[in-house]
Order: structure tokens, then C-alpha cells, then sequence
């Protein structure tokens, strides 16, 4: 009795060395194996590289496997993660991006993005994409972007004589809406808003764009006004404002009556000082663009302008 005992105690004993151990063993061959697997995933290799977990993730979520491993191949590139960390970076730009940073290595990584995605390493007329009409009142015509030949907007309506000098002046529907309301509101304060320039074809634009080269040359006529399909007033959505009793707009209550308060009635100053280098044309503090009141408070509020956010917003 006494050894049939000891056997049973004996096989009680393996089966709780059996229950505890194996399970151990498991438990650590598969952390073992998991950790033979992670050794070989990219994570792993970047991090063991001297790469962050972020910053591998967010070199993943750009680049394919072949592209990974050149970046394995030589030193942490610290350049590369400034900026596919920007939130403005666009992965087919990555060439022109580093181009510029090599050749100015000073500039700050957001300028060089924001100059990349807004074309500015090329010259002006140089790259021509079609303005995508479809964007309606934010759709982007400038220097880089063209508008149609035959593109004229279907619900142009005439300005009354009350609001413009002249006669058969013509503007969108929305457009000419919301400027009433915007004048009405400035003629209560005691300003008398008046529009000079609406609505212009392309055959317009360019027979003053024609003229202008004549005189000169192209870069002449450059100067002064945006080649035919390039300009705002195309649209339909832009006019120049000013003030009916001050000749001197720029030093008018009407301008800075507008720039305080445009936004509030979808209206955006588009081509100021501070912003010749980005939009590529002079200072003209009498041109407003109608973008509707929800995005112009976002641009008078980023203070940017609206070839950036198209850009970011938008496109």
C-alpha cells in the first residue's frame, strides 16, 4: 500500500510540475520568438538606429520598404524627419523640399515647405495647373494657376450705379449680396464703399495685358497686371473697393474700415505688403477677394493668405 502510494504521490507531484512549468515554458518560447521577430521588423532596426518610435512611424507612413532600407544604410537622417514631420509635407515634393534645403540650408524647414507647396521655386507662368473650378468660391487663380479661356460665370449679375462708378459693371449673384450688406453696414458708420473694377473677361484681360507688352515688354507688362486666365476678376468673385469721397484710398477711413471688418462679410484683403513674396503681385489694398464669411474669418484670423489656405484647406 505504502508503494503504491509513493507512485501516486510521485505521478501527483510530475503532474504539478508538468502544470506549473510547462505553461512557463510557453509562455516564454513564444517571447522568445516574438522577440526574434520584432528584431527583424523595421520598428525594431530604426529604434535600434537611433530612431524614435514616432519618428519611424511616421517615416512608415510615407515610404515603402526599398526606401527604409537606404535610410538603414547610413546615418539617422535628422533633416528628413524635420520634414516629414511638418504637417504641410507632401511626399511628391520630397526632391524640390530637399533641393532647396541643400542649397539654403539656413531656411527654416516651414518656410521651405510652404515655398515648395506653393510653387514659389519656380518663376512666375513658369508651372501652369488649371484653377479647378469645381473649388466655387475658393477656387485659387494667381501666377501658378490658370483659369479657362471661355470660363465666365453663369450668375453674373449688374452692379447697381448706387454702388460702382460707371455703368454695366458686373459681379456673381453671392458676391454682390453680401458687398450690399457689407456697404450698408460701412455707409452706418459713415463711409460710402465704392467699386471701381468687377467682373473682367479673359478677352478683356488680355487686350490690357496686350497693350501693356506693346508699350513695353512682357516683363513690363508683368508688372502691372496678371496675364489673360490668370486674373481674379475672372472669376467673378473679386473687386476693387474704394472710397467714393477720399481719392486717397490708402490713407482712407474706407480702407481701414475694410480691413477690420471684410472678413465679417466673406471678403478677404488678397494681395498686401507683407505678402508680395507669396502672391507675386504689388500691394493693392483696394482688391477683395469674396471667399463666403466662414473661411474668410479663418484666413483673417491665421493671418495668411489665401494661396496658403487653398492649399492646406482646400486643395
Amino acid at each position: 500500500m505504502k508503494k503504491k502510494r509513493l507512485k501516486l504521490k510521485k505521478k501527483v507531484w510530475y503532474i504539478l510540475v508538468a502544470i506549473i512549468f510547462i505553461p512557463i515554458f510557453i509562455i516564454s518560447f513564444f517571447k522568445v520568438k516574438n522577440n526574434y521577430e520584432y528584431k527583424k521588423t523595421y520598428e525594431y532596426r530604426f529604434i535600434n538606429a537611433g530612431y524614435s518610435k514616432e519618428e519611424y512611424q511616421v517615416l512608415a507612413k510615407y515610404f515603402d520598404d526599398d526606401y527604409l532600407e537606404t535610410l538603414l544604410k547610413n546615418d539617422k537622417d535628422e533633416d528628413l524627419i524635420k520634414l516629414v514631420s511638418n504637417k504641410h509635407f507632401i511626399l511628391e515634393n520630397l526632391d524640390r523640399y530637399q533641393k532647396l534645403y541643400n542649397h539654403y540650408h539656413n531656411i527654416d524647414i516651414d518656410e521651405i515647405v510652404l515655398n515648395i507647396n506653393l510653387n514659389l521655386d519656380y518663376d512666375y507662368y513658369e508651372v501652369i495647373e488649371d484653377t479647378d473650378i469645381s473649388k466655387n468660391n475658393l477656387m485659387l487663380v494667381n501666377k501658378y494657376n490658370k483659369l479657362p479661356d471661355d470660363y465666365e460665370p453663369e450668375d453674373l449679375v449688374t452692379i447697381g450705379v448706387k454702388y460702382c462708378w460707371g455703368e454695366g459693371k458686373k459681379i456673381r449673384k453671392e458676391v454682390y449680396e453680401s458687398f450690399m450688406k457689407m456697404w450698408e453696414a460701412a455707409y452706418d458708420d459713415g463711409i460710402y464703399l465704392v467699386i471701381n473694377l468687377a467682373y473682367r473677361s479673359y478677352a478683356d484681360q488680355e487686350a490690357i495685358y496686350n497693350r501693356l507688352m506693346n508699350q513695353k515688354n512682357r516683363k513690363y507688362a508683368d508688372s502691372i497686371a496678371a496675364r489673360p486666365g490668370h486674373s481674379e476678376h475672372q472669376t467673378g468673385l473679386a473687386i476693387d473697393i474704394f472710397d467714393r469721397n477720399n481719392t486717397d484710398f490708402e490713407n482712407s477711413d474706407a480702407n481701414s474700415w475694410l480691413q477690420e471688418n471684410a472678413y465679417k462679410y466673406g471678403f478677404i484683403q488678397r494681395y498686401t505688403e507683407d505678402n508680395v513674396a507669396i502672391t507675386g503681385f504689388n500691394t493693392e489694398n483696394y482688391h477683395y477677394r469674396y471667399v463666403g464669411k466662414e473661411d474668410a474669418k479663418k484666413i483673417f484670423d491665421q493671418k495668411i493668405t489665401f494661396d496658403e489656405y487653398y492649399h492646406y484647406n482646400v486643395k
